[in-house]
This record gives structure tokens, C-alpha cells and sequence, in this order.
């Protein structure tokens, strides 16, 4: 099955939903959700009306890649509207060609594309955009459908888990490169390089973010920022969490090792984390709440007395976004599903000593959790 047809099946579920919440018009933001929906990488909106149908809403610069990208995907159903969120001194190019340009303000063009709806949804985008969605639909507060579209992303269809795991697979080798750089006189900031390059060099699009890095005290910071000062010059944990992008798709891995040695403290937060993290994966299984598999990794942590240094979830959802729902947190009630991707990440930090974290990614199948990250996550002596 092509992408086309997984994009066209989407719009029509998408405009399924709209018309299940009564709605005359929906507009979609967010350039994830407007991907999800269409396979375009840019900025701009996707607007469903009753009346006239799915139109993708970018300003001028983007519309030639816009119109190339759906071409790609097939969805001539789609039209794209050029709309001009500021003021040029000549007419447009896309106005020569004879191309659809909308004047005004965004919530404007969206009336009058949509043809006056009465009642309007949308998804994603921030407060100020509800607020002239509501303009727009003559003053009648928007109904919100994110959560729903959100729902639909959770589970992912076989070709994302493919695009999913190249992207692990490349991390994999930015992995190895990361470690085979560490020496004396290595930075933090050195090493973040190194895994960007690999990344690309490996067929990935860049990072799915900026690459953690970070040795010796650093690593008690969970979002330590890699520094060109801080180097190697003795023993000393290194912590690295990294992830690819592939075909519009992310991965995330971490890994923690020691330089020069493992002293008996490193080692038994270490084996607590491994333990911990191995734990949660034997538990994840379709069927089994997010909240769940927390508690299981805090139960292994705290019968090592380590739980008090465990200070964020366990994980979340991973897709075209790096954090997407789920979230896999203390209490989520959110049941797992064959086809979800997501993080299984325990972490001890301890002040002014050191950090440890290792993070898995898996999809839950019917037999349960499959790990996509492949890199080994046993790293000391």
C-alpha cells in the first residue's frame, strides 16, 4: 500500500471526525499534525470544509513545495492556497501562473475558503489562533478535536514502525561513533558533533534533537547541555542520549558508561537502572496501562534504594514528534496498544555524585514490547 493511499484514508478519517462533532469547517496546525495528515514538511494549515473539502493553507515561499509534495503523495484532492501573512510590494508569481492566492488576515482567508461556516474545530495551534478561529466562524467558541487526533497517532501503521526503526538503526551507529570518540582531552561539545555527523552521514535527515552529552557531574542534570570546557581528564560517567530522523520520523536512545574504570557506586546505580529498565519491558504488553510500567521500574529502583532519584516519567510516545503521546508516567491510565512506539527511559540522579540513564525504544506488539534501539546497554565492567 503506497503512502498516498495511507494519507488519502487519513483525510477521510479526519473529515469523518469533523462531521461526527457536527462540524461545518476544521482546521488543522501544527507542522507534525499537518504532516501526519498530508505528507507536506512546512509551514502552513490544513483546512477541511462541508462545503468545499481539504485545502492546505502556506504562505508564498512554501508553495511550490507544497504543491511538489502532495504531487509526490498523489492528493490532487488537496488543493494549496497560497495566503499572505504579510504585505508584498508586487504581485506574486503564483498570481502569474494563475495560481489560488487568498487575500487577508488568516482568519479571512479561512472564512472564505471554508464559505461562512457555522461551526468550526480545530487541532493543535496556540491560543491566539483559537481565538481567530472563533472570528471566523462568527464568534462561536471552536470545538477542540486534538486529543482525538492525538489518539489517532498513538498507533502507529507498519510503514511509520519501518521508518521508526531505520531511524534507530542509524542512531545505533551515531551510538558507536559517540563512544569510539571518547578520549582525553574529548569535549562534551566535541562528541555532539560526532554524533551529528554520523547521523547524517548514516542516511538520517539530522537529529530528532540536539544530542545530549555530558560526563562527570553533568550527568546528574537529565537535559544537560553538551559544553566545549567540559572534557575528559579522569575517570569519570558518560552519559549520551541521542535520536535520528528518518522519512519525517524519530528515534531516542540513551546510554551510560564509565571512562577509565567503573567504582562500586556507578556500578550499583548502573545495575539498578539495567535491572529497572529491563523490568518494564518484560511488563509492556497490549493491555497494560502507561502508569504500570512506571511503577514497575520505581519498584526495582526502590528495593536498590535509589527510587528517590528517579525524577521524571519513564517515558513517552514516540512518531513524527520525539514526545508524543503517550505518556508513560505515574498514574497515565492510557492502555497499550500493538502499534504504539514509545520511550521505557529509567534514570537515577544523584546531586553533586552522578547520573545514570538508559532508554529503550520499543513498539508493543501482540506478543509485547519489540526493542527497536539495538545498540548493547550494558557498558561497564
Amino acid at each position: 500500500m503506497s503512502t498516498s493511499l495511507h494519507y488519502e484514508a487519513r483525510l477521510k478519517r479526519l473529515s469523518g471526525l469533523a462531521e461526527e462533532h457536527g462540524l461545518d469547517a476544521l482546521l488543522v496546525s501544527g507542522e507534525s499534525n499537518v504532516f501526519y495528515f498530508t505528507g507536506y514538511t512546512g509551514a502552513g494549515y490544513l483546512l477541511w470544509s462541508r462545503k468545499t473539502g481539504f485545502k492546505l493553507l502556506v504562505p508564498v515561499l512554501e508553495y511550490l513545495k507544497a504543491v511538489d509534495e502532495l504531487r509526490e503523495e498523489g492528493l490532487g484532492g488537496v488543493e494549496v492556497v497560497v495566503y499572505k501573512p504579510y504585505g508584498l510590494p508586487d504581485r506574486l508569481v503564483a498570481e502569474e501562473a494563475g495560481l489560488r492566492v487568498a487575500e487577508g488576515s488568516l482568519e479571512e482567508v479561512i472564512a472564505g475558503l471554508a464559505e461562512g461556516p457555522s461551526k468550526c474545530g480545530f487541532v493543535g495551534g496556540e491560543l491566539t489562533l483559537y481565538q481567530r478561529l472563533g472570528k471566523a466562524c462568527g464568534g462561536q467558541a471552536p470545538a477542540n478535536l486534538t486529543e482525538k487526533v492525538a489518539e489517532m497517532r498513538m498507533v502507529k501503521e507498519p510503514w511509520e514502525v519501518e521508518r521508526i526503526s531505520r531511524a534507530a538503526e542509524i542512531a545505533d551507529r551515531a551510538m558507536q561513533a559517540a563512544l569510539d570518540s571518547l578520549s582525553e582531552g574529548v569535549s562534551e561539545a566535541e562528541v555532539a558533533g560526532v554524533i551529528e555527523y554520523t547521523i547524517r552521514e548514516a542516511g538520517g535527515e539530522g537529529p530528532s534533537f540536539p544530542p545530549i552529552v555530558a560526563f562527570g557531574l553533568n550527568t546528574v542534570y537529565p537535559h544537560a547541555t553538551p559544553s566545549r570546557s567540559r572534557v575528559l581528564n579522569k575517570p569519570m560517567p558518560v552519559l549520551i542520549d541521542l535520536g535520528a530522523r528518518y522519512g519525517g520520523y524519530c528515534s531516542d536512545m540513551t546510554r551510560t558508561t564509565f571512562f577509565n574504570g567503573s567504582p562500586a557506586e556507578f556500578r550499583h546505580a548502573a545495575e539498578a537502572v539495567y535491572e529497572a529498565v529491563n523490568a518494564a519491558l518484560d511488563k509492556a504488553a497490549p493491555g497494560v496501562t502507561a502508569g504500570e510500567l512506571d511503577a514497575e521500574a520505581r519498584r526495582v529502583l526502590r528495593q536498590y534504594g535509589l527510587s528517590k532519584y528517579f525524577i521524571h516519567s519513564l517515558g513517552h510516545g514516540v512518531g513524527i514528534d520525539i514526545h508524543e503521546a503517550p505518556r508513560v508516567t505515574h498514574g497515565d491510565k492510557t492502555v497499550l496498544k500493538p502499534g504504539m512506539v514509545i520511550t521505557i527511559e529509567p534514570g537515577v540522579y544523584i546531586p553533586g555524585r552522578l547520573g545514570v540513564r538508559i532508554e529503550e525504544l520499543v513498539v508493543i506488539t501482540s506478543r509485547g514490547a519489540r526493542k527497536l534501539s539495538r545498540f548493547p546497554a550494558w557498558l561497564w565492567q
